[in-house]
């Protein structure tokens, strides 16, 4: 396995509240991604917060049981992140998006809370998306039964989990047995507005990966670059 990310402020932001951290032991690969949201400088801290304690607690702590230690740090890094922003009046309302990854030998397991996304890029060329959102636009179509264009006017840009803003979250844990060319972790400044298709061109690019990654931040740039944008593709 092999992970590269990348990450840019876009065009439109005065900052990069994203972060991302690539981590290999040896014996197992962690990745993650992170989406921050809160004022001022409040996101950033919040996403840097969690890769870094997600980090360490990868490098002292993983003992090569991927759900259980993803339920764990889940649950001591959003105290964290909620502490940190209860104790102090400028980090009020700060979180965090999280996508993460760890591949073992046999297996990757995916943990998700949020908005930002983990897909696969399967050996026969399909983009299959392996995260649920956790917006209230997925939840508008998935329970209500609302059209996409209706819901995303309704409630784009609303999450209904994040990292640090309730005391207790849960996260989706997905176990992915697939064979596949690259595991793509993303923020929401790249799938909101790159399409499937746009991707699945540039993921089919017989360039290097690290130049896959400048093409996608380009697209996303090229399609406003509206929102901080941050990738990691993961070659099987």
């Amino acid at each position: 396995m092999r992970a590269l990310g990348i990450t840019d402020k876009g065009l439109k932001r005065e900052q990069n509240q994203d972060s991302y951290v690539i981590v290999d032991d040896g014996s197992a690969l962690f990745v993650a991604v992170c989406d921050g949201i809160g004022g001022h400088q409040a996101g950033d801290i919040a996403s840097t917060m969690t890769c870094n304690m997600l980090s360490s607690c990868f490098r002292n702590e993983y003992d090569g049981n991927p759900e259980e230690w993803f339920r764990m740090a889940l649950k001591k890094v959003n105290r964290h992140v909620y502490e940190e922003a209860e104790s102090k009046p400028e980090l009020k309302g700060m979180g965090t998006t999280l996508v993460a990854a760890i591949f073992t030998e046999n297996t990757t397991y995916i943990l998700n809370v949020g908005d930002s996304r983990c897909y696969y890029f399967s050996k026969n060329d399909s983009l299959v998306q392996v995260s649920e959102d956790h917006s209230l636009v997925n939840d508008l179509i998935r329970i209500e039964g609302m059209e996409q264009e209706k819901a995303e006017a309704v409630g784009r840009h609303i999450i209904t989990r994040a990292v640090g803003i309730w005391p207790v979250v849960e996260g989706d844990i997905y176990e992915l047995n697939d064979e596949f060319k690259y595991l793509m972790l993303s923020s929401d400044g790249l799938h909101d507005y790159v399409d499937d298709e746009k991707m699945i061109d540039i993921l089919m690019d017989n360039r290097s990966t690290g130049k896959k990654l400048e093409e996608l931040v380009d697209a996303a740039n090229g399609a406003g670059g509206y929102d901080n944008i941050t990738v990691i593709l993961v070659e099987e």
